[in-house]
């Protein structure tokens, strides 16, 4: 009777490491909510005016962005934000280049932020912020 209490804390125990180390860590879906008052473009995507839902998912590497109308939608590449500035409410920040805005950066939170790489060629002549709002 022993043996068999032993081989079942052994088999328990053995099941409980396997299913701990399977386990993904659980991350909160980052939405932020903004009204873009101007076109702009996101990587290689024109995008209109509108209200638009940025969401970050498991990965914060890849982000969407849609229209709330949900017909203009693209995913986004970003980097972590390297900026220091340190950003009290959500925002999308968009960098100007030859009359075109290109969205740049996504923050989603206090000192929370993910960068769009652009290329050398569209550096900022103007530097807009949309206010947005963050849902956990």
């Amino acid at each position: 009777m022993t043996k068999n209490i032993v081989w079942a804390l052994w088999t328990l125990t053995g099941t409980a490491a396997m299913l701990i180390a399977g386990a993904s860590p659980a991350r909160a879906e980052e939405k932020v909510i903004a009204r873009v008052p101007f076109d702009f473009v996101v990587g290689s995507v024109k995008m209109p005016a509108g209200r638009y839902v940025v969401t970050e998912g498991d990965d914060p590497a890849l982000v969407s962005i849609a229209n709330e109308n949900r017909h203009d939608f693209t995913f986004v590449l970003t980097i972590a934000n390297s900026d220091d500035d340190h950003v009290s409410q959500p925002e999308l920040v968009f960098e100007q280049f030859g009359g075109q805005r290109f969205l740049s950066r996504i923050v989603t939170g206090e000192s929370e932020g993910r960068e769009i790489p652009l290329k050398a060629g569209l550096m900022a002549e103007k530097v807009d912020r949309v206010a947005a709002v963050s849902f956990r």
